[in-house]
């Protein structure tokens, strides 16, 4: 790792002079407002959830709106990665809120004047998952601009405390604010996030803005630069542990989606055990953020990364053989801790060794993976308990394994938990003996 580090610095990647305390301060000021739009997202999702179960009574919409929401970085996630590269990130992050915000208000314009529809909601969706997509690969240059090698990991643990605190919020806000303000208050309220978050964009100004030109200075676009951050990965290795943590993404995606009726059916109650649960879900998340953050700096990234995978991993078993709430909220809480970590580790890692030429190229490589990784894990997880795991454990196929997680209406979930850790155990413990070697 330390010689790959050096090569990119004298690869001109790097700035090698401290970073002055004014830039964690406008980094920690994106990362509010990017908390911001987050939470209004997260109630909007909810609450069209909410709207659109009891108008329809079917959950094929809401997999849909899923969908709809991720394909754009699928399918274009390199197309991403250059505008990223060429364009100054401010603009990029600026563009990508404004567009989200445009298609809040068409969604409230839709409610208002009664135009609604699924098809509409379907293609404003897809709308801002285009706009979404170019964020992620922004906000990870942005941090290479804006901070030291060392600071990093603390950093991306500051950053990954976004999602799971507005995990924590959102419900609590849905459920205080539904009823009186109904869907359309609540999507105007996603819209005056993402407009908070435009009017701060406007007014900042970012290093690479005084060094980049637009994107049409630099001449056509061609196939090589599409894929040059792809041909990176494979010319330094990188692309097999990109390829495990897509495997990994792949596996708990799928998996955790099933948390709800997993732990309301198991538990015979549709309340607090179930409430409990979910808390503790996203409060693990938040502690193993937190973690980071307090930590500061990490030795080897790689081990880190695959050791907390392999405790996930432990932590699935017990999650598949627990029975009462309070232990599935417990083994819950500690098999999140480690994603978090993950995730930063990640992050910085490749911050590191990515040059910045390529840093939006990669990161959004990164994030077409998990994307991919998701879709196919929701695509594949669902069958497999529907019509394969949940008809062999209830017709007594699999008698030695539900031996193992117990006799209960869902013995085929509790399979897939059991199989789902004993996988990321095998390839966790592995790549922790090839980093060692």
């Amino acid at each position: 790792m330390d010689g790959i580090r050096k090569i990119n610095f004298i690869s001109g990647g790097f700035p090698l002079k401290p970073i002055k305390k004014s830039g964690l301060r406008t980094l920690y000021l994106l990362m509010i407002v990017e908390g911001l739009s987050m939470l209004g997202a997260r109630m909007t999702s909810m609450s069209i959830g909410i709207w659109l179960y009891n108008s329809t009574h079917q959950t094929t919409p809401l997999l849909w709106i899923a969908l709809f929401n991720e394909l754009p970085a699928m399918l274009a996630g390199s197309i991403a990665g250059i505008v990223v590269d060429r364009f100054p990130k401010r603009i990029v992050l600026l563009v990508s809120d404004t567009g989200q915000a445009i298609g809040s208000a068409l969604l409230v314009m839709s409610l208002w004047f009664g135009f609604f529809s699924l098809p509409l909601l379907l293609s404003i969706v897809f709308l801002q998952g285009i706009c979404a997509m170019f964020q992620s690969p922004a906000m990870q240059t942005v941090t290479v601009m804006l901070t030291n090698e060392d600071q990093r990991d603390r950093v991306n643990g500051i950053r990954e405390t976004i999602f799971p605190f507005a995990g924590i919020i959102a419900p609590a806000l849905v459920g205080l604010l539904y009823s009186p303000l109904g869907i359309t208050g609540i999507v105007i309220l996603d819209g005056i996030t993402f407009l908070v978050s435009t009017i701060v964009l406007i007014h900042l100004r970012l290093p690479d803005e005084r060094k980049e030109k637009p994107i049409v200075d630099h001449g056509k676009v061609s196939f090589h630069d599409m894929v040059e951050g792809i041909v990176f990965m494979f010319w330094h290795r990188w692309i097999a542990f990109a390829a495990y943590v897509g495997i990994i993404n792949f596996l708990l995606n799928g998996t955790l989606e099933m948390v709800i009726p997993y732990v309301s059916r198991s538990s015979g109650e549709v309340g607090p055990g179930t409430s409990f649960v979910l808390i503790a879900m996203n409060a693990g998340a938040f502690v193993g953020a937190l973690i980071v953050a307090s930590v500061g700096r990490f030795r080897d990234r790689i081990l880190t990364m695959s050791v907390g995978n392999f405790f996930t991993g432990i932590m699935f078993i017990v999650f598949a053989l627990a029975k009462e709430p309070v232990g599935l909220g417990i083994a819950l809480l500690l098999l999140m801790i480690p994603l978090p970590v993950g995730n930063a580790m990640l992050s910085s890692h490749f911050q590191a060794v990515v040059p910045n030429e390529l840093q939006g190229r990669v990161f959004a490589f990164l994030y077409q993976i998990n994307m991919t990784s998701s879709v196919l894990s929701f695509l594949v997880m669902g069958p497999i308990v529907d019509h394969v795991l949940q008809p062999a454990a209830r017709n007594g196929e699999l008698p030695w394994l539900v031996s193992i997680v117990g006799d209960h209406p869902v013995s085929g979930i509790s399979i897939l938990y059991l199989a789902t850790g004993m996988v990321i155990l095998v390839l966790s413990f592995t790549v922790m003996m090839l980093r060692r070697k």
